[in-house]
């Protein structure tokens, strides 16, 4: 790390696969007799070799085990212990830095210019939906979603109504990472709510819309979560002025461990708020990551192995497909074979640990500056894999034009907003308080037969053929 880096980091001389491993190990330490079967590595060096398969090992051993709970709640912990802030007079624990005054961010606001409410456009598998309710079984029979999410559909459909507008006003939304092309930004605000956009660049598209059923304040020159922690939390405190918060943590960006490094500094910010403040708090975790699965997905996964096409029977005899099935089972219960070794660790100590695991810990436990250590509501949908900017590869282009050979079906990021919109509002709105992991529009990947790092590599080979300049691509990289 050079010294001129500043802002929240990992502690000195740390490695992403360093800390998830660390974190993973200090799980397999307090719970040896949960772990003594998946031949946890014995080093560092031999988990990042390897952590494409052990981390499914190890989350179907943790979901099959009546201390699941306490174990998210460890590795939540050891996690955030992993990263420091540091400045020109050196480092400290991150909630000390976050402990410490600091001036909320100067905020310009953009009135509302409509009635409030948001009709989505329900365009999906090529063709246009009447109603939630339709698109939700046709979603499911595709395997496309989990019935989580079916069930999430079918509740928006009977109490959203007829014309199915989303109306959310009176609610103050905080966006962290508000232009990330999965955030239902516009969405959110068309529909009436108050939202506060924090994000290194300006809210352009909102500034010109004529959709703004709410609301729009942002900090005139931007904000560096990376950088700015102690003056985001002041600023979210600002906004607030004591009324609950619906917060929505979507930044991201992509190399230089800045996965892990964001995620950890929202969490953070999260923990450093008092529960009374947090109506809800929502994440959206990736499919490419060793996910809890439930019966009705693991029967999907079957009889999709049983009704497979020719060829993919010939390519998995041949070992192309890899080797295992899609799904790890230490138990009744699975997680999927679904990391891909190509995002790398960063990606999946995000995912896994500052995101899965810390959802489960605030469902449990509220955050770690309340008193009562009251549960809060938490939506951790899996989101739809989707093209956007921060994957960029040739690899993941040529992925995605193969992957409907494989039964895979990926969304633009207008499609996923949409998507990630509705089921947050299920998440808000229902009696009953949701369950992280639950809702997933994982777009086949749950239920594919094979490793994902594996079948992937058959994907990309099929796009290559159908867009042979992507080879070029790759080759000049």
């Amino acid at each position: 790390m050079k010294t001129a880096e500043y802002g929240i980091q990992l502690r000195q001389g740390g490695t992403a696969s360093q800390t998830l491993y660390q974190c993973l190990d200090a799980a397999v330490q307090a719970y040896p007799s949960v772990f003594a079967e998946i031949k946890f590595p014995e080093n560092a060096r031999d988990f990042k070799a390897s952590y494409v398969t052990v981390l499914p090992r190890f989350e179907a051993a943790r979901i099959n085990d009546p201390a699941r709970a306490d174990i998210a709640q460890l590795l939540a912990k050891t996690f955030q212990t992993q990263l420091i802030y540091q400045d020109d007079q050196g480092f400290r624990e991150l909630h000390e830095h976050l402990a410490r005054p600091a001036k909320p961010l100067l905020l310009e606001r953009l009135l509302p210019n409509c009635d409030p409410g948001w009709q989505p456009t329900l365009h999906f598998l090529k063709q246009d939906w009447p109603d939630l309710s339709s698109l939700g079984r046709a979603l499911l029979a595709e395997n496309i979603v989990s019935a989580g999410a079916e069930d999430a559909l079918q509740w928006l459909t009977q109490h959203l109504g007829q014309d199915h507008r989303v109306d959310l006003s009176g609610r103050k939304v905080v966006i962290f990472g508000a232009s990330a092309e999965m955030a239902p930004t516009a969405q959110f605000n068309a529909a009436g709510a108050e939202i506060l956009w924090l994000d290194l660049t300006p809210p352009t598209e909102l500034t010109a819309s004529q959709f703004r059923g709410g609301g729009l304040q942002f900090p005139t020159d931007g904000v560096n979560l990376l950088t700015q922690p102690a003056e985001t939390l002041a600023t979210i405190l600002a906004f607030a002025d004591t009324e609950p918060l619906d917060l929505c943590l979507y930044a991201y960006a992509p190399g230089q461990a800045r996965e892990m490094r964001l995620t950890a500094g929202m969490n953070a910010i999260v923990n450093a708020l008092p529960n009374a403040l947090v109506r809800s708090i929502t994440l959206l975790l990736s499919p490419t990551t060793a996910t809890p699965l439930d019966p009705t997905d693991l029967l999907a996964l079957t009889h999709r192995k049983n009704t497979r096409p020719v060829w993919e029977a010939v390519f998995d005899g041949l070992g192309l497909l890899g080797s295992g099935g899609g799904a790890e089972l230490q138990g009744p219960s699975g997680a999927s074979r679904s990391v891909v070794g190509i995002q790398g660790a960063s990606y999946q100590a995000a995912q896994y640990l500052a995101k899965l695991m810390t959802a489960e810990t605030w469902v449990q436990s509220g955050t770690s500056s309340s008193e009562q250590r009251e549960p809060l509501r938490v939506s951790a949908n899996t989101a739809p894999i989707t093209q956007t900017r921060s994957i960029a590869h040739p690899v993941f282009d040529a992925a995605f034009g193969g992957a409907a050979a494989l039964g895979v079906q990926t969304f633009t990021p207008a499609q996923s907003q949409t998507l990630n919109g509705l089921l947050a509002v299920h998440d808000w709105l229902h009696p009953t308080a949701p369950q992280p992991g639950k809702i997933r529009v994982h777009g086949g990947i749950h239920t594919l037969p094979y490793p994902m790092d594996t079948a992937l590599r058959v994907a990309a080979a099929i796009g290559f053929t159908q867009s042979p300049k992507l080879l070029g691509s790759l080759l000049k990289r």
